[in-house]
């Protein structure tokens, strides 16, 4: 007597996520995969921001096989910019769709994902107190790849640069940017070589004589208050 043994079938979108070896996109080198990656999920901001060039933003692609999920996330994250939580920083980012109406998704609650983050833009109201501490600004921020201050204050010259000092300590970021409510900008070029400089660079006080600055800034106070 012969039994004949039928063998199930697994799901339909299991079965669809088995054989990836017949992908003829995953079957090219790691290198072209990754620029594809990138072309797909590296958010572009158009510049300016009313013009609407920017490439399509395709995540929905991390959800079509555990390979492209694993090779693709890390440049989700690690490429694209999020938006600092104004109080927690880099423990609640956001990601970034537009700086200048700071326009987001919702925040990453994960925390292994928010580890692969490596791009932050952070809002800095100099006229209100701030809600981080200065060891708070150095452990979210030191040693990323890009970091963007925008600076606010609701009167031009009305308040000193106090909330940026909690950013003099931070080191080891590869691209950082001060810009906004700056004044003549040298204080704002001298925060930018602090974060720039080597993790463990012990950097003088700011003086106009560390970035060539001269006194322009004192004087238009002098004639526009």
């Amino acid at each position: 007597m012969i039994l004949l043994l039928r063998k199930e079938q697994p799901p339909l979108e299991l079965s669809s996520m088995a054989d990836q070896t017949a992908s003829r996109l995953l079957l090219l080198p790691a290198e072209l995969r990754n620029a594809i990656w990138e072309l797909l999920l590296v958010h572009t901001i158009p510049f300016p921001p009313q013009r609407q060039h920017n490439r399509s933003f395709c995540a929905n692609i991390l959800q079509t096989c555990k390979q492209i999920n694993h090779e693709a996330t890390p440049i989700l994250y690690a490429e694209n910019t999020f938006m600092a939580h104004p109080s927690l920083l880099a423990a609640l980012p956001a990601f970034l769709l537009t700086p200048r109406d700071r326009v987001t998704l919702p925040p990453v609650v994960k925390s292994r994902v928010a580890s692969l983050i490596r791009k932050y833009y952070i809002h800095v109201r100099l006229d209100v107190d701030p809600r981080f501490s200065k060891n708070q600004v150095t452990e979210s921020f030191t040693g990323v790849d890009a970091l963007e201050i925008e600076v606010f204050q609701a009167m031009y010259g009305s308040c000193d640069f106090t909330t940026l000092k909690m950013f003099e300590d931070v080191r080891g970021v590869g691209k950082a940017v001060v810009q906004g409510s700056i004044g003549d900008g040298n204080y704002a070029r001298y925060l930018e070589m602090c974060m720039t400089s080597p993790p463990g660079t012990d950097i003088p006080p700011f003086s106009e004589e560390l970035t060539g600055g001269g006194k322009g800034w004192s004087a238009w106070l002098q004639v526009h208050r």
